[in-house]
């Protein structure tokens, strides 16, 4: 699992189990019996491991942040300039999702939920939001609000995904979709 240690034995068939369903279903629609069921085991083992399914959605969200910042922020120390790092970022991003497929669509279908609960040193935003700042202050990228630039970013380049599921008979696939992405990525930043 994307970002956190295996788990063998019941716990780790409990937070398998609670990631397909998350993944498939969404957060609001599991349930702790739904989850139980899913990793045959009873409700209150599952309790002994988590005090809930919050506390296993937040488990698993952490984690996969906290993995996806580390790679982001491997970019970010590159020698390349703030547009080819953001390529990159699209790049890690695109490979996630072909990896860890039910990591991904959870974390982009629970972000909301769950994004002020996990610390600040792991949110991403932070790491983009220094590469296109150096940008800026370089005059590779044009200066504009920062989190405005942050929020159109994040948008080309995870509605795709968010949505490929829903629309991947009409979508190119994932590897013809990440070179659109970072082609729209190079345009929307070009300098005027």
């Amino acid at each position: 699992m994307l970002g956190l240690p295996e788990h063998s034995g019941k716990k780790g068939e409990m937070l398998y189990a609670s990631l397909e369903l998350f993944a498939t279903r969404g957060y609001d629609a599991v349930s702790v019996r739904d989850i139980a069921k899913a990793a045959g085991v009873s409700e209150a083992a599952l309790y002994k491991h988590f005090a809930g399914k919050e506390d296993m959605a937040l488990f698993i969200f952490g984690g996969i942040i906290s993995e996806y910042t580390a790679r982001l922020k491997a970019v970010a120390a590159g020698p390349e300039g703030a547009v080819a790092k953001l390529g990159r970022i699209v790049d890690v991003t695109y490979e996630l999702y072909r990896e860890y497929p039910a990591e991904i669509r959870f974390a982009l279908l629970s972000q909301y939920l769950f994004w002020d609960k996990v610390a600040e040193e792991i949110k991403p935003h932070f790491v983009i939001r220094r590469i296109i700042a150096d940008g800026m202050d370089s005059g590779e990228i044009p200066r504009r609000e920062v989190y405005l630039w942050i929020a159109i970013f994040s948008g080309v380049m995870l509605q795709p995904l968010a949505q490929h599921r829903y629309f991947a008979d009409v979508l190119p696939g994932m590897a013809e979709l990440k070179v659109e992405i970072k082609a729209v990525v190079r345009k929307l930043f070009a300098v005027e």
